[in-house]
């Protein structure tokens, strides 16, 4: 498929892997107690030296729904990413009926090793693999989700306070992210394009 009708980017499935951090090193929270309630651990927000730690996660999104979500132990291997693009990723071709698929991941090592390469030739009847280049923050559209999902787990109340507890609001906010905003985002594909393109690389509004 060449993709050249803003149509034609509905068929792409797109993938990021980003890491949350746990802990905010340096952060205000407010809260209303009463003189006795001072050290009540319901009123006491967590922190920890260097941000304590982070969550790392793979996602991927289309225009019909927010993929999977998975949580990565540290970073994620060649056949680690393999076994997602087998698991997950082809889970989510599915939803596209007898429409081509286009899949979007960067260009990090790890994406352009042999193993995985070799996966995209073996599945390339069903699922084509969209060339990208090493740097395109502002023509990914899973990026913006980001900023606003850890906006919305950082305000939730009791704060995470630990491994587990951030990985399943991370997991439980990521699903009530509407399909609307997800194709809000799909329609915004071209005029990131036009941005960049005006700006020949330099910064844009998005």
């Amino acid at each position: 498929m060449n993709i050249k009708k803003s149509d034609d980017w509905k068929y792409v499935i797109w993938s990021d892997e980003p890491f949350f951090t746990l802990f905010p090193s340096s952060v205000w929270v407010y809260v209303w107690r009463t003189p006795r309630e001072a050290y009540n651990p319901e009123c006491l927000f967590p922190t920890a030296k260097h941000g304590g730690g982070c969550v790392v996660i793979w996602a991927g999104i289309s225009w019909y729904s927010d993929g999977p979500i998975i949580t990565l132990n540290g970073e994620i291997t060649a056949s680690e990413y393999v076994d997602i693009l087998g698991n997950q990723v082809y889970q989510m071709v599915q939803m596209f009926l007898n429409i081509d698929a286009v899949f979007q991941d960067d260009s990090l090592p790890m994406h352009t090793t042999r193993s995985v390469q070799s996966w995209f030739e073996v599945h390339e009847d069903a699922l084509q693999h969209l060339p990208w280049p090493a740097q395109s923050p502002y023509l990914n559209i899973i990026e913006p989700l980001w900023l606003g999902l850890e906006s919305t787990v950082r305000s939730r109340f009791p704060s995470p306070s630990s491994v587990m507890q951030p990985e399943d609001v991370l997991h439980e906010e990521w699903y009530n992210i509407s399909a609307a905003a997800i194709q809000n985002l799909h329609e915004s594909i071209p005029r990131r394009i036009q941005g960049v393109l005006q700006a020949n690389g330099g910064l844009t509004p998005y």
